[in-house]
């Protein structure tokens, strides 16, 4: 009877206990509870931001003109040159046995173009004797001529038929030769013109020989190797003993010596998914956009887009995680790649880091580079998370006192409002719709609490 009488007074107890907290205390678990967020004013800046790798502003390959073996290495990597300074040192013999041969060539070819000249001369001769040849069998035609005619006009006198018969032959045999002398003045002109362009055929010929020559001094001016500019080392590709082939000669296009970078101007290479290009471009100043037909025109025009046009950017990378450098969009390429591992379009836009620190930065490090494109100044910002939804209109719940005589712990107002740019965190508001009005410190609802249940 007595354990009965204990289980009775616990369940009482029990039910007791839960009247009570039903009544009075009412708990709300942590995911039903309500979260707030502050009404506050101040700048908003919407970035995109877009990876790349810290770039020169030229890489400059370096290969020899000259072949032979390297005797002497006079940089390492990370050495900063000057242009003229000496890099590489080449061992000279085949250079110079080549610069022997392509002198020697150059003498014989001087020689021939001399012989071709003097054929011209002597060509220009033949055609003289010719003429004369030419003449003189015209004059003795003359005589002969009238020799025939007297004897003609005599025939059947005095003079006798033996006589007119070795005249008229005279007359074949002097129209003959004229004939002959008159051919061997176009075979003297037809020689004239051979002889001529044997020469012009030596002259390129001596030319070529010419710039073979020079050729040749210049690869053995080149077995020394110096820095074409100012210019930072990043790379050696051989070691003293190597031997090197010449850019001008192998197919290949000859043995790589070392690598340079310009760094008289850093920048970033930075891959622009397609869906923001086009924000980064309503932002980068207009020599930056690409050349196509109208568009610089058609910005220029806007002087409110001009405005927004400054093209700056802040870069990030690893190396440096407190720190922020400056840039400027320097260029935009008009056309996307396909990036494989993420299977997007990309645009690749070029920034030039303006810092002062620039130096700072290592070639090829990763960088993050972010484009503000669109910002606002001393604006009311509400939480992102704040922006609801009720009866088709957008705006946020302010938080009220609750209710007299009811057992709510928050009370709260629906506030209609117009937004504007949001960075994912705060919002702006452009306009409060109604009545109401939102201040800076003013609570909002991020998280709704739970809706009472009925008793």
């Amino acid at each position: 009877m007595k354990k009965w009488a204990v289980l009775a007074v616990v369940a009482a107890a029990l039910v007791g206990l839960w009247y009570y907290v039903r009544t009075y205390v009412r708990y709300v678990p942590e995911w039903h509870q309500p979260k707030f967020g502050v009404v506050t004013r101040g700048d908003i800046r919407v970035p995109v931001t877009a990876a790349g790798l810290i770039e020169a502003n030229e890489r400059i390959d370096i290969r020899s003109k000259a072949s032979g073996e390297v005797i002497d290495i006079r940089v390492v990597e990370g050495d900063f040159v000057r242009k003229g300074d000496v890099l590489v040192l080449l061992k000279k013999d085949d250079e110079e046995r080549a610069l022997a041969q392509a002198r020697a060539n150059l003498t014989r070819m001087k020689g021939l173009l001399a012989q071709a000249k003097v054929a011209v001369e002597q060509a220009r001769h033949n055609i003289l004797k010719a003429q004369a040849a030419v003449e003189e069998i015209r004059a003795n035609g003359e005589i002969i001529a009238f020799d025939l005619k007297r004897f003609e006009e005599l025939q059947g006198s005095a003079a006798s038929d033996k006589e007119l018969v070795a005249a008229r032959a005279r007359a074949k045999v002097n129209a003959a030769q004229l004939e002959a002398a008159l051919a061997n003045v176009e075979i003297a002109k037809n020689s004239l013109a051979d002889a001529e362009q044997t020469v012009i055929i030596r002259q390129a010929a001596v030319d070529e020989a010419t710039k073979q020559v020079e050729d040749a001094e210049e690869r053995l001016a080149e077995t020394t190797i110096r820095a074409p500019q100012d210019a930072i080392v990043t790379a050696v590709h051989v070691s003293v003993g190597n031997l090197v082939q010449s850019a001008t000669r192998g197919i290949t296009g000859g043995t790589p010596v070392m690598a340079l970078a310009d760094i008289s101007k850093i920048k970033v290479v930075a891959r622009v998914d397609e869906a923001d290009i086009g924000r980064v471009l309503n932002v980068a100043p207009v020599e930056a956009l690409p050349k196509v037909a109208g568009l610089r025109e058609a910005v220029q025009s806007e002087a409110e887009s001009l405005e927004r046009r400054s093209g700056n950017v802040t870069v990030t990378v690893d190396a440096f995680p407190e720190q922020t450098f400056e840039g400027r969009i320097e260029r935009v390429e008009p056309e996307g790649r396909l990036n494989p591992g993420a299977a997007i379009i990309q645009f690749n836009v070029h920034v030039e880091v303006t810092d002062e620190r620039r130096s700072l930065l290592p070639l090829g490090a990763q960088a993050q580079v972010e484009f503000t494109v669109e910002s606002a100044q001393d604006v009311l910002l509400v939480p992102a998370e704040a922006v609801m939804t009720f009866e088709d209109n957008r705006g946020v719940w302010i938080r009220t006192p609750p209710p007299p005589g009811s057992r709510e712990k928050f009370g709260r107002r629906f506030v209609r409002c117009r937004f504007g740019i949001t960075d994912g965190t705060n919002t702006q508001v452009i306009a409060v719709l109604g009545p109401e009005e939102l201040r800076p410190g003013q609570q909002v609802f991020t998280r709704l609490p739970r809706e009472r249940e009925p008793d």
